[in-house]
């Protein structure tokens, strides 16, 4: 392989319908056009707690929308992620991590103490939004009023965002006016994928032109608002190959997690968990270091995630921020692939660089 690592180019199939998603599905653009069409549904909610850990994409359009962000700690601590549930808002939001089990989610308790799921919370607040990006293929939830989530960050889909809730009601309200948006966004992402699908089979190959196609099509996706999803990417969401996609990952993950223990943030693969990545909290302050070197070796780990002008952070809350590396597990990579990771993350730690 020539690279490991950035945007995908491949979607793994099998013949028959999978038990992914609900039948009340709906299909967007994107994740963050799911959470749109989500929060089209929140008439009066005024205030939302949202983990101090997330992505910028996912804060902006509650703020867009008039609704005051409230961060609930996340940190890691003795060996575990730690979540610090907050519930003194309207709507809750919850998600897990990377596909692994979240084994430290503190909910304080109505009657004092600690409850591990949010079944007392919805007696007397009853939104609950839960982002099941990570944790698609790890199992399934039915504590939240609404899931939704983005597959773009398991395969080479071109579209891939999805939304359900826990009524079966619909959600889906398309902006006319995105479509046209929507049809260049897909075009794009079509035609990078082919041609970073060229680069990765033709080692003769050095133009890597697909980069700033996938690039103006963020562009376009960073623009847009509700839009539904490309009708291949449907058919194809229903026909992933999940075992695969599982089996793969947890083969890949386990030689990354064996190489490096005292880095690992999630010590345990449970018999459900299907890693999204493998994240690392990498000593020393030289994550940014080593992530530079991993690319001058061709290896592409990103880090979750960068640090916005919306978060609220302690140093205790930030740590992950400025440490965190998100080492590449995926189905796309052989045994062989994750070796060559480890042998360039044991030669940085050697001195090599």
């Amino acid at each position: 392989m020539r690279e490991i690592g950035s945007e995908f180019w491949n979607i793994p199939l099998q013949s028959i319908g999978n038990d992914v998603f609900p039948p009340s599905t709906e299909w967007f653009l994107s994740g963050r056009s799911a959470l749109l069409a989500v929060i089209k549904n929140l008439s009066g909610k005024t205030s939302i707690a949202m983990p101090s850990w997330c992505c910028e994409s996912m804060i902006k359009p509650f703020v867009n929308a008039g609704m005051q962000v409230r961060f609930y700690p996340v940190y890691f601590k003795d060996g575990e992620v730690i979540q610090e549930v907050r519930t003194d808002c309207d709507v809750l939001f919850l998600m897990d991590y990377f596909g692994y089990t979240q084994r430290e989610t503190r909910i304080p308790c109505l009657t004092g103490g600690q409850l591990r799921d949010t079944t007392e919370w919805n007696k007397s607040h009853p939104c609950v939004i839960r982002d099941v990006t990570h944790s698609l293929f790890s199992g399934t939830y039915s504590d939240a009023d609404y899931y939704f989530g983005s597959l773009r960050k398991w395969c080479g889909i071109w579209t891939g965002g999805y939304a359900w809730t826990k009524q079966g009601h619909p959600l889906f309200c398309c902006d006319m006016e995105e479509k046209a948006e929507g049809k260049k966004y897909v075009s794009l992402r079509k035609q990078a994928m082919e041609e970073k699908l060229i680069y990765i089979s033709d080692e003769t190959s050095a133009d890597k032109g697909f980069l700033k196609i996938f690039q103006k099509a963020e562009e376009i996706l960073e623009k847009s608002g509700i839009c539904e999803a490309d009708k291949r990417d449907i058919v194809c969401a229903e026909k992933l190959d999940v075992g695969y996609i599982t089996s793969r990952r947890r083969a890949n993950a386990k030689i990354l997690m064996d190489a490096f223990p005292e880095w690992i943030m999630y010590r345990t693969l449970s018999d459900s968990d299907c890693p999204m990545f493998v994240p690392v909290l990498v000593p020393g302050g030289q994550r940014d270091q080593l992530k530079r070197y991993l690319i001058e070796n061709k290896i592409y780990c990103p880090v979750h995630w960068q640090v916005s002008k919306y978060h609220d952070l302690d140093d205790k809350t930030e740590f992950l921020y400025k440490n965190e590396l998100s080492l590449v597990c995926d189905q796309r990579y052989t045994k062989e692939n994750m070796y060559r990771i480890v042998d360039v993350i044991q030669g940085f730690c050697k001195g090599e660089h």
